[in-house]
């Protein structure tokens, strides 16, 4: 079958866009849920939530809550607080995916969460593989070497599945495939969060992407919507509240560790992006977690 050239070219650029995007699994499990039984997820990871039995709903950040029913699919591109709810009793897979960073130019115009209705109705063989990602790879639970890696590409695959679906429902914003790819703004990217701690310019940042610094700025401004200062400070501002949910270290290790000079620095320029003090964030996301359980 010949394709219209028009056609084609829409196909290409599909392809690029889902080329452009890879991920790496965190973790992944099945939910018995009782009628109004609730989970709240606030570790900042993306991936998707498959309703296997019931209805639910789930809340992202402070948008309005997603009804979902047996068979719907929602995939979140990016890190984001959610609670679930359980509107019956049933059961979700949930898998948690880490998108690499050479595809967050096509990420970053993926909104916070794409729902694709009747998932297992429009793509029923990939059913099968969801079921398989609720513990390892493996429908017994057991632990195989390249586990890792054959389930981060089930859920690339997933997760490619489900944009092309959400893409053809006339879901995506116009635009969103156009440049997704620039393996020039890749390169900036892979070194700015391999580093986020470091004090980064538009010059060192074009010297990553092998550009001028005009183009690279003009470029990455066209890929992303913001300059890479502003990039950055979100990109620190969402590991901060990825470290400080996992509570694994104090305000004042993550402070350094994302380049901040001082606690106050710091603390400051959480408020701005967040609206609260990490300390004071960090007690509301315990206190949120303690009343969900």
């Amino acid at each position: 079958m010949t394709l219209a050239p028009e056609v084609a070219q829409h196909r290409t650029s599909l392809d690029r866009a889902l080329a452009a995007l890879d991920w790496t699994l965190v973790e992944s499990g099945r939910r018995v849920l009782d009628a109004g039984a609730s989970h709240q997820r606030t570790d900042g990871s993306a991936g998707f939530l498959y309703v296997s039995d019931g209805e639910v709903t789930v809340s992202v950040d402070d948008q309005d809550p997603i009804h979902l029913a047996t068979g719907d699919l929602v995939l979140f591109a990016r890190g984001h607080q959610r609670w679930l709810r359980a509107t019956t009793a049933g059961s979700t897979i949930e898998v948690a995916l880490v998108p690499a960073v050479a595809g967050r130019a096509a990420v970053e115009g993926l909104p916070d969460a794409m729902v694709v209705r009747r998932f297992a109705e429009h793509e029923p063989r990939v059913i099968g593989l969801i079921d398989e990602m609720q513990a390892g790879c493996t429908p017994d639970g057991s632990v195989r070497d390249g586990d890792a890696v054959i389930c981060s590409r089930i859920g690339t695959m997933v997760a490619s599945v489900a944009i092309r679906r959400w893409f053809e429902l006339g879901c995506a914003a116009t635009g969103w495939l156009r440049d997704v790819q620039d393996p020039h703004v890749g390169r900036a990217l892979e070194a700015l969060h391999g580093d986020l701690g470091r004090s980064w310019s538009v010059d060192d940042l074009a010297r990553a992407a092998a550009m001028s610094r005009s183009a690279f700025a003009l470029r990455f401004r066209e890929l992303l919507g913001q300059s890479p200062a502003t990039y950055l400070a979100a990109a620190r501002m969402d590991a901060a509240k990825a470290m400080l949910a996992r509570r694994e270290s104090t305000v004042t290790e993550v402070a350094h560790r994302l380049g901040y000079e001082s606690d106050a620095g710091f603390s400051r320029a959480f408020r701005r992006h967040v609206g609260a003090s990490p300390s004071r964030w960090r007690a509301a996301q315990r206190a949120a977690a303690r009343h969900a359980a």
